[in-house]
């Protein structure tokens, strides 16, 4: 069984990773009226790869170097997912986090509880959110054998989450019924796949990789199967871009900075091998795996930063689904839910400099 002691500090990266960071930082010509000495509280996922920009902006300092003095960046770690994060929203607990697409769009399309806006993109992929792993016997991955292997199976999922909907979305792909879906937070699911309890969990990376290095569990599916790609979003309250909007300028420069590291790092040097977290026990295989995948594998996640007709695709049929099930009250984004003017700003900056 996989135990895991949560609750402790990143710890910083190695020095050479620092020597890869790209040195764009320069101020625009026009900055946005800055208000001194405020703290920007920042709520992050250590357990969810598809925005690890964020580690790597706390881990490596990052924003130290695009802050000035006077103002200062804290942060808060959802060790249990995306709920977390999303009540720390709301409640005013922290001012900008990195969700996921469900959670994404629970969020921002709720004014009872806030309004907040959609800022920048963290990554894009297919399998760093959308795997489902199964226990041994299960068939090859991503095969059509593997959507009907579901059918009449007890499945566990964090409800809430990037993996719920999509485990929604393959169930209605291929037509299949389960047994029984099981709510399940992520610690519940290595001890349930191990006691039999369930046929296959449905979940994100890095823990879809630590289940099967060390539970023995398979990759069944992934969002290659049903050509689906899910995202990571930093979500910010709307009265924080106006009255912050330098300071969120300057942390959306440094989590772009933390992007670039991870577009390139596999080719300049093993980033990701160079994490070392008081987090856990995951051993660097885990993250490494869980990131690049088996030799071979293409690219885990591409980084275009704003929302592009991609993206804004994804999220309106997302919206679309979530509302057919009752997650949303409505299909249609509300006005308002993309705000990335700050994102295009720093991207324009970035490709004049090219």
């Amino acid at each position: 069984m996989i135990s895991r002691e949560r609750g402790r500090r990143l710890a910083s990266f190695t020095c050479g990773v620092l020597a890869l960071i790209a040195a764009s930082t320069a101020p625009s010509a026009v900055e946005p009226a800055r208000a001194r000495g405020f703290t920007l509280r920042v709520g992050y996922q250590p357990y969810y790869a598809e925005a690890w920009a964020g580690v790597i902006v706390r881990g490596l300092g990052l924003y130290k170097r695009h802050l000035p003095a006077g103002d200062r960046v804290t942060f808060s770690v959802g060790l249990k997912g995306a709920t977390v994060l999303v009540s720390a929203l709301r409640r005013g607990d922290v001012d900008l986090a990195y969700l996921g697409l469900e959670p994404t769009l629970a969020v921002t399309q709720d004014l009872k509880h806030g309004d907040f806006r959609i800022i920048a993109v963290s990554a894009v992929s297919k399998r760093l959110c959308n795997v489902i792993v199964a226990r041994p016997g299960a068939p090859p991955m991503n095969s059509p054998a593997a959507l009907r292997w579901l059918a009449g199976k007890r499945i566990a999922v964090p409800r809430g989450s990037c993996a719920e909907l999509f485990l929604d979305d393959v169930l209605a792909r291929a037509d299949v019924q389960p047994a029984r879906i099981f709510n399940q937070s992520i610690d519940m699911l290595a001890a349930s796949l191990e006691l039999h309890a369930v046929d296959a969990v449905a979940v994100w990376e890095p823990t879809a990789t630590e289940l099967v290095q060390a539970a023995g569990a398979r990759r069944l599916i992934d969002g290659n199967a049903i050509d689906e790609s899910g995202a990571a979003f930093v979500v910010a309250r709307a009265s924080l871009l106006k009255h912050h909007a330098a300071l969120v300028k300057d942390y959306l420069a440094a989590e772009r900075a933390a992007e670039l590291l991870l577009a390139r790092g596999g080719a300049e040097a093993p980033v990701l091998e160079r994490i070392e977290s008081r987090e856990s026990d995951l051993p660097r295989s885990v993250v490494h795996t869980a990131w690049w995948g088996e030799p071979g594998s293409p690219p885990p996640a591409t980084f275009p930063f704003i929302i592009t007709p991609e993206v804004s695709r994804m999220l309106r049929g997302a919206a679309a689904r979530m509302a057919a099930r009752r997650l949303l009250k409505s299909p249609t984004l509300r006005a308002g839910t993309v705000d990335d003017e700050l994102a295009r700003a720093i991207l324009a900056r970035e490709e004049a400099g090219r």
